[in-house]
């Protein structure tokens, strides 16, 4: 009985150990990941090489390979995600139109985007163009941008019209 007493202590300690030296190694491991992309950093500054180049002494990850029924995912070029938070706003606003939400509305349809990240995204698609804003109102820039360029295209037209009766 006491072999059997012993032999379990033993197990425990050595259960204690592995679990202290798995979480020391997750820590170690976090703490080179960093480092590693830190080297990449300094050297792409300091170096001019490009940072997308992984380093010779980092492991090679592998993507799994999609199968044919399960196609791979892509965003293209550039641009979001159908189902971005970014994405999701950029379509609401295409959906309204011409006539635009305001924050208030926006907020209250997508509940789940936090308010620091939906007003960075309004402000960032604003000054790029994506969308444009009149007043308190939001709206999606590409058919907000070709309704002023059909106003302007009348208002040239009109203008003409008028030159022409003043002759």
């Amino acid at each position: 009985m006491a072999n059997d007493d012993t032999l379990a202590k033993a197990l425990a300690s050595v259960r204690q150990q592995r679990e202290s030296l798995e979480a020391e190694y997750e820590r170690v491991s976090g703490e080179l990941s960093k480092l590693r992309l830190a080297e990449r950093s300094l050297a792409s500054i300091v170096e001019g090489a490009p940072l997308d180049e992984e380093a010779d002494d980092q492991p090679r990850r592998r993507r799994a390979s999609a199968g044919e029924d399960q196609p791979r995912a892509s965003r293209g070029p550039r641009g979001p995600r159908a189902n971005s938070a970014k994405g999701r706003l950029k379509a609401l606003l295409e959906e309204t139109g011409s006539e635009g939400l305001t924050h208030a509305e926006i907020s209250e349809r997508l509940t789940d985007v936090a308010a620091n990240t939906l007003n960075t995204y309004l402000s960032v698609m604003a000054n790029s163009g994506e969308l444009e804003r009149h007043g308190d109102k939001y709206r999606a820039g590409a058919p907000a941008a070709a309704a002023q360029d059909e106003d302007a295209a009348e208002d040239e037209q009109d203008d003409g019209e008028s030159a022409e009766a003043a002759e």
